[in-house]
């Protein structure tokens, strides 16, 4: 007999739909989208900071830059797989990864970002890179990679069920601002060359937040009632 997860019937469905529907139509209906406030995010400032503390902690990423551009989120790296078996097999050390990351929906302050490409070769020149290839047909490396990226900050990363999926926790970035998630909503989010840009609703002033990350890193804008939701 089949079995359906223990959670409300309709909210497993309500994912499935939300993973199937390219075009999004409904999805901005899901809560009140009147927004007055605006945030800019600096990517280069995001990436200086992976630089900095993600390396370090990271076992296996030799390399990692993160940047945006048009209507999706970079990430690049090297990763070593030495230990692996089939990476022993192959005589392969270290791969190189482009992901291509496109916002999905956004609920509870919580951005889910699925994966629209993704790429992994051999770092050492070959004739024929056998990595490209088995990657294509057996593409494990992808949830090696997401897990171990996920790993490092799991109070912020996760993956969903789906596994080619990652949830941005904003709620993670508010309260380290002193801000409550019961007075500010993000309702929107859109990515411009090395900006990252969501579209809020809030009963209080996001000043904090610029005050907290630097306002070189995140700039905040009132939006006048006749404008809100727009860029």
């Amino acid at each position: 007999m089949l079995k359906f997860p223990s959670k409300n019937i309709f909210h497993f469905f309500e994912d499935i739909f939300k993973e199937i529907n390219p075009f999004q139509v409904l999805l901005d209906a899901v809560e009140e989208t009147k927004d007055n406030y605006r945030l800019e995010i600096d990517m280069r400032y995001i990436n200086e900071l992976m630089h900095i503390e993600v390396l370090e902690e990271a076992e296996s990423l030799l390399e990692l830059d993160m940047f945006a551009r048009e209507g999706k989120l970079i990430v690049r790296g090297e990763y070593y797989v030495g230990d692996y078996l089939l990476a022993g097999i192959l005589k392969v050390r270290e791969i190189g990864f482009h992901a291509e990351f496109v916002p999905i929906w956004v609920k509870a302050n919580q951005v889910r970002f699925r994966i629209d490409n993704f790429r992994v070769w051999n770092k050492a020149k070959r004739k024929i890179d056998l990595v490209k290839w088995i990657a294509k047909l057996f593409p494990y490396n992808q949830t090696l990679i997401l897990r171990e990226l996920v790993s490092l900050y799991p109070h912020i990363l996760s993956l969903t069920r789906f596994q080619n999926e990652v949830r941005l926790n904003l709620n993670y970035f508010l309260q380290k601002a002193s801000l409550s998630s019961d007075v500010v909503k993000v309702h929107k989010v859109l990515l411009e060359t090395n900006r990252l840009i969501f579209f809020v609703r809030s009963t209080v002033v996001l000043k904090p937040l610029a005050d907290f990350f630097g306002s070189e890193v995140v700039k905040v804008y009132s939006l006048p009632a006749s404008n809100s939701g727009s860029r």
